[in-house]
């Protein structure tokens, strides 16, 4: 089984060494996945750094969006034939070698989306900002109550997936109102959605600095985020 695991870069510097050491070493010892970096458009020293990674990339022109990054990235999953994807945070905040959490719920109990949750037992939230855990956990309980599915961390973006399972939308996706967090969002209520795909979540550490700890702004992004869960809802596209 082949699994790709994307990383969306942008104007990450400060952790982006240290995140490709990860990367390195977590995929010599256990995980043999493949990744690409994605450079979405980086105006700082994280291009130099990933050229120098030795590891597969490609350079876009300029910032299109998190979410136009993740699409690129499916859609090269599609061209180049591999059965999952994984989405990994650019700014070092999700673990690599974490990823062997999410591929054992693949490979031996046999689901095909598999989402991260900091909320879980063994899961790591504490360096998280105490408001935006108390955000988080309401969405949470909002959207298990209107999708009628269990879900802890209604906004983490680490997850793996069998890539077939967007054939039928991908083309959906080519509409800018998806270059943004909508995307991730809008395709998890998608598949919370579908009774036949067999979804779960896995335990998964979210560790944040103290400044800088995330590109998600308040109240400006956090509307493509419910907006995406909301159309995912009632647009009546299937999966």
């Amino acid at each position: 089984m082949k699994f790709l695991c994307i990383v969306p870069i942008y104007n990450e510097e400060i952790k982006l060494k240290e995140l490709i050491n990860k990367i390195k070493i977590s995929n010599d010892k256990m995980l043999d996945v493949d990744f690409l970096l994605i450079n979405n458009g980086s105006t700082d020293n994280s291009s130099n750094l990933i050229k120098l990674s030795g590891l597969k990339y490609v350079d876009l022109d300029k910032n299109y969006g998190v979410g136009y990054a993740l699409i690129f990235g499916l859609k090269y999953a599609f061209k180049k034939n591999y059965e999952y994807l994984i989405h990994l945070a650019g700014n070092g905040k999700m673990y690599p070698n974490e990823i062997n959490l999410f591929k054992k719920k693949i490979l031996k109990e046999g689901y095909n989306f598999v989402n991260g949750s900091r909320f879980l037992p063994d899961g790591q939230s504490k360096t998280n900002p105490i408001g935006r855990i108390i955000m988080i956990k309401i969405l949470s309980l909002f959207i298990s109550l209107i999708y009628l599915r269990k879900i802890t961390d209604a906004t983490c973006g680490y997850r793996a997936f069998k890539v077939k399972i967007f054939k039928n939308i991908i083309n959906n996706f080519n509409n800018k109102k998806f270059f943004t967090y909508r995307y991730e969002y809008y395709s998890l209520g998608k598949v919370l959605l579908n009774g036949k795909i067999k979804f779960t979540e896995v335990p998964v550490t979210m560790q944040y600095t103290k400044k800088n700890y995330s590109k998600i702004r308040p109240v400006i992004d956090w509307f493509p985020i419910i907006f995406g869960w909301l159309e995912a809802l009632i647009d009546g596209k299937k999966l």
